[in-house]
């Protein structure tokens, strides 16, 4: 799983739709508890930011025109340590990662 967290205006379709669904299919890793740490120590996942980062690619997803008709409701992170759950993602890392791998992404945010 992997959270851009930068602006869903400039994530290309394939991230945009695949980190939503991304946010939807690892939900159950959140709820059964199970371990995040090696996604927050590569920079992937910012577990109290689950349900406002679905809204925000949600709203541009509609803003596109797709389809969007899974409401996401966050999770309890109780299960976790303070640390894992107020992890941040690196949004300039984030950024680096998406111009150096997809040329859509690096033409959006150009």
């Amino acid at each position: 799983m992997r959270m851009w967290m930068v602006d869903p205006e400039v994530l290309c379709r394939q991230h945009l739709l695949g980190e939503h669904n991304e946010i939807h299919k690892h939900k159950h890793n959140f709820v059964k508890g199970h371990r995040i740490s090696g996604r927050i120590a590569i920079n992937a996942v910012e577990p109290l930011s689950m349900g406002v980062r679905h809204d925000a690619l949600a709203r541009e997803m509609t803003r596109r025109g797709y389809n969007h008709k899974s409401p996401y409701e966050q999770p309890s992170l109780e299960k976790y340590s303070q640390l894992d759950r107020e992890a941040k993602v690196d949004v300039d890392k984030s950024m680096g990662l998406l111009i150096d791998r997809c040329e859509n992404c690096k033409e959006r945010i150009s």
